[in-house]
């Protein structure tokens, strides 16, 4: 999920759905509330520790830090250096992951309105230009991470690829190599607030809504397949060839596929 996040076009959401921890992940974070600040001052910790799904919460927070400060230099190359490949290896991912469970459709009148409501998301998308920003204002800084969180949260929606819309991608990608931690601070700050004030609604309507949120989520990954192919951070001096995008085609549904059988342990 780490990786996703750095990735543009392709979210940590998604990954969440394909790795059948989605839900698990929405009640964890969900459950950071009134009451866990009630356990922890009555100093009930264990309860506490429990009711947010302490140990589940850790591991895969560490797992995606470990991973962004691994690959950020990694993916900044393949990006630059072997963009077809790179593009073709994520739309393959995305769709292969769209047609299983449990984003695999289900014909109904929900799920016409879901897909519906994700072809005017992505059309608003599609119409926002990417740019790239050279001197960034903290406060702005704070609201493209605020913004950008939600994709942790909503399949299909690329939080690199808002960073890309916003100006900020490329700024935090140098702050994480760099390790400026006073930036990566007010970006995560802005993240933090985000993800608690949009994680209710969403839960809430995974709950009573589940089959016409999964056919947004659905209709956000299938559209959010061009934007891939639309950002111009790539080489654009680079080849285009059939064999570069059987490859990472190839690559992508081999990755589904690990993904599959993991899940399945």
């Amino acid at each position: 999920m780490g990786v996703a996040e750095v990735i543009p076009g392709i979210s940590g959401g998604t990954l969440a759905l394909i790795l059948g921890i989605y839900e698990r992940l929405i009640n964890a974070i969900s459950s950071f509330n009134l009451d866990l600040i009630s356990l922890l001052k009555n100093k009930r910790t264990f309860e506490a520790w429990d009711q947010v799904d302490g140990t589940f919460i850790t591991l895969l927070i560490i797992g995606m830090l470990t991973s962004i400060f691994i690959f950020s230099s990694l993916i900044l190359f393949f990006m630059e250096e072997y963009p077809f490949i790179f593009k073709s290896f994520l739309s393959s991912i995305l769709l292969c992951s769209a047609f299983l469970e449990p984003l695999k459709p289900k014909m109904s009148a929900r799920f016409l309105i879901g897909f519906t409501l994700s072809i005017f998301i992505c059309s608003f998308l599609y119409l926002l230009p990417s740019r790239e920003l050279v001197d960034i204002n903290l406060l702005y800084l704070f609201f493209s991470g605020f913004i950008a969180i939600t994709a942790l949260i909503i399949p299909g929606i690329s939080g690199s690829f808002i960073l890309l819309l916003l100006g900020t991608y490329t700024t935090m990608l140098m702050a994480v190599r760099d390790l400026n931690f006073y930036l990566i601070f007010i970006f995560l700050s802005g993240a933090i607030i985000g993800l608690f004030s949009t994680v209710r609604l969403i839960k809430f309507l995974y709950e009573k809504e589940r089959h016409l949120l999964l056919s947004i989520f659905f209709g956000l990954v299938i559209f959010c397949v061009p934007l891939i192919w639309v950002n111009e951070t790539s080489n654009t001096n680079s080849d285009f060839s059939f064999l570069s995008v059987a490859t990472g085609g190839s690559l992508g549904i081999l990755l589904i596929f690990l993904f599959n059988k993991i899940k399945k342990i």
